[in-house]
């Protein structure tokens, strides 16, 4: 080939194309979300690859697809307030970056506490996203450590509450294929009852304190809930169906 031929690449066969997409723009580790426009692939380094996106039309349309379906997002939301970046103006919760997130399959929330804002900006959303959108699997963290000491006593009743109910309702979406719940080692004592035994004959130390927070000794960080148990107990009148499931 001349040197000074160009070479086109939309001359190679649609499934070359995905799979130079895929080494490109796709990551082993999960792409943390600061707004619609702002992306950092771990591995990157000093390489902008959103300038793939820039290039034409039909480049952005194959390229997005591959980059929003086949990485891994993760939304960090456990600090006291959502972080303004997610929110303003062309965030990934705000208006502006609803087509975007629609687009996003496989999401990890991280969450300190399941409160108003969970109700009124992240549970819409994420619902939208499975309904409207793209998101088959979702796996939430609940409680980081670093805030734990800090929270205030949950509500007796919590449990009840709008809140909690609105990601109980979240969780058992029939559209999600996958759904993973977990807690901090150190949880609210109402989750208590769901740990997940990875082995069944060990015996966990758990204590809990007078503001209802739950230490597991024995564990090195992160139990996974029964989620569905938890729906069963807490909220009985959402029955959890599964696409796959459904008989006709």
């Amino acid at each position: 080939m001349a040197a000074n031929k160009a070479f086109r690449f939309f001359d190679l066969p649609p499934e070359l194309r995905g799979a130079v997409f895929s080494q490109l723009l796709v990551s082993d580790e999960s792409i943390i979300l600061h707004d619609t426009t702002f992306f950092t692939l771990p591995s990157a380094g000093n390489w902008n690859f959103l300038n793939v996106f820039l290039v034409n039309m039909q480049m952005y349309q194959e390229a997005s697809a591959i980059f929003y379906s086949m990485n891994r997002f993760t939304l960090n939301a456990h600090s006291h307030r959502l972080p303004v970046h997610l929110t303003s103006r062309g965030g990934f919760l705000s208006e502006e970056g609803k087509d975007a997130r629609r687009r996003v399959r496989n999401l990890t929330l991280y969450l300190t506490r399941v409160g108003g804002e969970f109700e009124r900006v992240i549970g819409p959303a994420l619902s939208d996203m499975v309904l409207n959108g793209n998101l088959r699997e979702l796996v939430m963290r609940l409680g980081p450590p670093s805030s734990l000491g800090a929270s205030r006593p949950p509500e007796r009743d919590m449990e009840q509450r709008p809140p909690f109910q609105a990601l109980l309702r979240l969780l058992a979406d029939p559209y999600l294929e996958k759904v993973k719940l977990l807690a901090w080692k150190a949880h609210l004592a109402i989750f208590c009852p769901f740990h997940l035994r990875i082995n069944s004959s060990r015996t966990d130390t758990e204590s809990v304190d007078n503001q209802g927070i739950a230490i597991l000794r024995n564990s090195t960080g992160w139990v996974e809930l029964d989620w569905r148990a938890m729906v069963d107990v807490y909220a009985p009148g959402q029955k959890i169906v599964r696409i796959g499931d459904r008989t006709y």
